[in-house]
């Protein structure tokens, strides 16, 4: 409520950020292909549909860890202040892991167990995105460093006499 609304002229998304979205698209969807088909090569299929599930949701749920903030890393301890945001982070991981072990969600979403290695596997891909999302805030926090002027020394008291 403290920015004005945009012109009517100016898009909705701006280029830089359809950009932005167009990188963590791509990286989420080369991602979880990638681990699906690996899986499918490595495993059953149902255990590949399960590893792309859950490759997809931990990049969205790592997605939004890293985009609470455009500029602060998200490894700073204001990361987890917001009580609101870690009950839905904790109510999203509590779900997606209902989805691989709870029956009644495994015959909805037409999932199966997946063991310890399979979890790592996802979480090891999933993670890409908060790399990603990392550069992309300190190039950001550089590029607003150098626009922001140095400030000036305050002038001395002999030259403020003078």
């Amino acid at each position: 409520m403290d920015r004005k609304p945009r012109r009517p002229d100016q898009p909705i998304l701006p280029r830089a950020l359809m950009v932005w979205l167009i990188i963590v698209g791509l990286v989420m969807g080369v991602g979880t292909l990638g681990v699906i088909s690996w899986a499918e090569q490595a495993h059953t299929r149902p255990i590949a549909h399960t590893m792309g599930v859950v490759t997809f949701s931990l990049f969205a749920l790592f997605f939004s860890i890293a985009t609470k903030d455009e500029r602060r890393t998200v490894f700073s301890l204001d990361t987890f202040s917001d009580k609101t945001f870690n009950i839905a982070t904790g109510v999203s991981v509590l779900t997606l892991i209902l989805a691989t072990v709870f029956g009644p969600f495994e015959a909805f979403l037409k999932t199966t167990s997946l063991d310890l290695a399979q979890w790592l596997i996802c979480t090891g891909v999933a993670l890409s995105i908060i790399v990603v999302s990392e550069i992309r805030k300190a190039i950001r926090r550089r590029a607003a460093a150098r626009t922001v002027p140095a400030e000036q020394p305050a002038p001395s008291p002999a030259a403020a006499a003078a």
